[in-house]
């Protein structure tokens, strides 16, 4: 849905030259707002103001950030923008124009200059295990005992942790040349000894919660793309504190196909309807930066986790975080 706030009149002190600051001018300000529609079906369905954008409240903004002298307008549109998304989640991207009216410059007519700025809400996809949290010994420590329990023989540590960040099916398919009834009965294994063995110890990395409440409180909506268990990452993330900061959780058992399958990136950016252009995959893997790449977003390597920085790269990761 979109909604327009067309040519609002304001009287500001924004410009270069001292009489500007001082005496002001007359300014014009238009907005368009782009609200995913399953972020207002209630006032579409209901006609409550609640499940909308209320814009008489978009106009105070406005009219705050309005009052607050600047020399350039760009800047007063750029500050106008960041609020919107700031104050008003559920609008995702925000275009503001606004208008300055004679300009106290020779040669310019009464209709004068004008700056128009877009600007979208970002869309940040975090993997779970080695990426927000340190699980590596949990998993190692639960896939050993799994094996062990079920008398198979045990992985060593260096087998285990590059299969981390696959579906958990594979990855012991893949450790333990396993299949079919053998291979379910060591999947439920591990999903019930994780619990006893696997949870106690787990982190959060250091600077993590620190950066998603920075990426929070700009406005971002962050998101959680795992191969883990949907009911275990929420688990987890609510005993990490962190589980108010995300939007949504996209699981191995959500999803039709597992990373690095672009499906639980994809089915993010529509459910939020937030652009390709606007949407990171953050993750410690190559199946992350992978995942990320096949969805055609922006990709973020961290080298705290399980994959080292030269996989991260020849996987194709933008950015590299250390």
């Amino acid at each position: 849905m979109k909604i327009e706030i067309n040519r609002m009149e304001c009287y500001a002190r924004h410009g270069v030259l001292p009489l500007e600051n001082k005496v002001g001018a007359p300014f014009r300000v238009s907005l368009t707002l782009f609200v995913p529609d399953a972020a207002c079906a209630g006032a579409l369905r209901d006609d409550r103001l609640e499940d909308t954008v209320n814009y008489a409240e978009v106009a105070d903004l406005v009219r705050h950030e309005m009052a607050l002298p600047s020399q350039l307008i760009e800047h007063v549109a750029e500050r106008i923008a960041s609020a919107v998304l700031k104050e008003f989640r559920k609008v995702n991207e925000v275009t503001v124009k606004i208008e300055k009216l004679s300009p106290p410059i020779a040669g310019f007519s009464a209709e004068g200059v004008s700056v128009e700025l877009v600007k979208r809400r970002p869309l940040f996809v975090f993997d779970f295990d080695g990426t927000i949290a340190d699980t590596r010994a949990g998993i190692v420590r639960t896939m050993q005992a799994s094996f062990r329990t079920m008398h198979l023989p045990v992985p060593k540590s260096e087998e285990i942790v590059p299969t981390i960040g696959l579906p958990l099916t594979e990855s012991i398919a893949k450790l333990g040349n396993l299949q079919g009834e053998r291979l379910e009965q060591t999947v439920e294994t591990y999903r019930r000894l994780f619990e006893e063995v696997g949870v106690e110890g787990i982190v959060l990395y250091d600077g993590m919660e620190e950066w998603l409440k920075t990426l929070h409180s700009e406005g971002a909506v962050l998101a959680i793309a795992t191969s883990r268990g949907h009911e275990s990452t929420e688990q987890l993330c609510q005993r990490l504190g962190i589980r108010p900061l995300f939007a949504e959780i996209v699981a191995c058992d959500d999803v039709v196909h597992a990373k690095p399958h672009p499906e639980a990136v994809e089915r993010l950016m529509r459910s939020h309807g937030i652009s390709v252009e606007a949407t990171t995959v953050v993750g410690d893997t190559t199946f992350d930066i992978e995942m990320g790449r096949r969805a055609g977003c922006h990709t973020i390597g961290v080298t705290w986790g399980n994959h080292s920085e030269q996989m991260l790269r020849q996987a194709g990761a933008e950015e590299i975080r250390r």
